[in-house]
C-alpha cells in the first residue's frame, strides 16, 4: 500500500529543508567573499567544470546502453532522452533516492515489447549497481593509499570518512552477493539470512537478486562497465572540481586528497538525506578538502560552482520530457 501524497511530499520538503541547511553551512558566514570570489572566477574554469560534468553524463548513457540487451534495440537517441529524464525526475520528483530511475524504468517498459518490459526494468538497476560498484571500489583504494591522512583527521571528520568507508564496504560486500549468488547461496546459513530479510522486506532482497541473475553469463560487460564507471566516469566528477579550485587558488589542489573528497562526498550523495545528494555532497567535499589544507573560500566557492553545474545538467534534463519517444515498428507476422 502507498503512503498518502502529502506524506511524500511532506518528506521531500523536509528533504529539501535539510539540504538548504547543509548548503548554508557550507557556505557559512563569509558570503561576501565567495560572492567575490565568485565574481572574479575566469569562465573558463566553470565552463571546465560543466564539461567535465557533461562528458561524464553523456559516458552514463553509454554504460547503460551497453547493459541492455541488445535485442532489445534500443537507440541512442532513446538511450539519451531517458537517461536525462532520469536525472531531473532524481533531483526534482518526489521519488525517494531512487526516483529518477523509477521513472526511468517505467517509461522504459512501456516503450519495450510485451515479454521483455521486466528485462528492460532490470538493466537500469543493473546499471545503478555498477555505477555504484565503480564508486565503492574508488572510496576503498582511495581509503588504503591515505589512511594515514584520514587516520590524522579531527575526531568529528575521521568518523565520517570512516563511515562513509564502512558503507562502502558493506556495499561492496552486498554488490559480491548479488553477482556470485550462486556459490554463497549454497550455504544454508546465507539462504536462512535471505528468507530472513525477504520476510522483513515483503521479498525485495530475493526479488533483486533472482533479477541480477539473469546478468550472470554476460560478466564480461559487467566487468567492464565497472570499470568504465570506477576509471573514467567518477574521475570525470572528480577531474571537475579541479578547475575551479585552480581558478580560484592559482595552483593545484592536492590531488590525492581532492580525488577522495569527491569520491567521500559522493557515497554520501547516493544517501537518502537530500533530493539527489544536494547538500550532503557538498558538505562532505567541503569538510575534507579544508581538513586537508585547501582554504576554505577556494574549497566553498568549487562546491558552488560544481553543485550548480551539476543541477544545471539536472535541468536541462527536463527539456528530455519534451522530446516524443522513439517509434518502433512493430514486427509483423507472414501475410496470408
Amino acid at each position: 500500500m502507498e503512503p498518502p501524497r502529502w506524506k511524500l511530499r511532506l518528506k521531500q520538503l523536509l528533504k529539501l529543508a535539510v539540504a538548504l541547511l547543509l548548503i548554508a553551512w557550507v557556505i557559512g558566514h563569509d558570503r561576501k567573499s565567495v560572492m567575490e570570489a565568485l565574481r572574479q572566477m575566469n569562465p573558463v574554469w566553470v565552463v571546465l567544470c560543466f564539461s567535465a560534468q557533461f562528458a561524464q553524463t553523456m559516458l552514463t548513457c553509454v554504460r547503460w546502453r551497453l547493459l541492455t540487451a541488445p535485442d532489445l534495440r534500443v537507440s541512442w537517441y532513446e538511450t539519451m532522452r531517458l537517461t536525462f529524464i532520469g536525472l531531473f525526475a532524481n533531483m526534482f520528483i518526489p521519488a525517494g533516492a531512487v526516483g529518477g530511475d523509477v521513472v526511468k524504468a517505467a517509461m522504459f517498459a512501456s516503450n519495450a515489447e510485451k515479454g521483455r518490459r521486466v528485462e528492460a526494468t532490470i538493466s537500469i538497476l543493473v546499471d545503478r549497481i555498477v555505477g555504484i560498484a565503480g564508486l565503492f571500489l574508488l572510496v576503498l583504494l582511495f581509503s588504503g593509499l591515505l589512511f594515514g591522512k584520514v587516520a590524522a583527521l579531527p575526531l568529528a571528520v575521521r568518523s565520517v570518512a570512516l563511515l562513509l568507508t564502512a558503507l562502502s564496504v558493506a556495499g561492496c560486500g552486498v554488490i559480491a552477493v548479488l553477482f556470485f549468488q550462486d556459490f554463497i547461496f549454497r550455504w544454508s546459513v546465507a539462504a536462512k539470512l535471505l528468507d530472513i530479510a525477504d520476510r522483513w522486506m515483503r521479498g525485495i532482497p530475493g526479488g533483486i537478486i533472482r533479477s541480477v541473475s539473469a546478468y550472470r553469463g554476460r560478466w564480461k560487460v559487467l566487468v567492464g562497465t565497472t570499470l568504465l564507471s570506477a576509471l573514467v566516469l567518477h574521475p570525470l566528477l572528480m577531474l571537475a572540481i579541479f578547475f575551479p579550485l585552480y581558478g580560484e587558488m592559482r595552483e593545484l589542489p592536492p590531488p590525492e586528497e581532492t580525488m577522495a573528497a569527491v569520491a567521500y562526498g559522493n557515497v554520501a550523495s547516493a544517501l537518502p538525506v537530500t533530493p539527489g545528494g544536494l547538500g550532503t555532497r557538498d558538505a562532505v567535499i567541503k569538510t575534507l578538502l579544508t581538513a586537508w589544507g585547501v582554504p576554505e573560500i577556494p574549497a566553498v566557492t568549487a562546491m558552488v560552482i560544481y553543485t550548480a553545474s551539476l543541477l544545471l545538467i539536472d535541468v536541462l534534463g527536463g527539456i528530455a520530457f519534451l522530446l516524443p519517444p522513439e517509434r518502433r515498428k512493430r514486427s509483423q507476422g507472414p501475410t496470408t
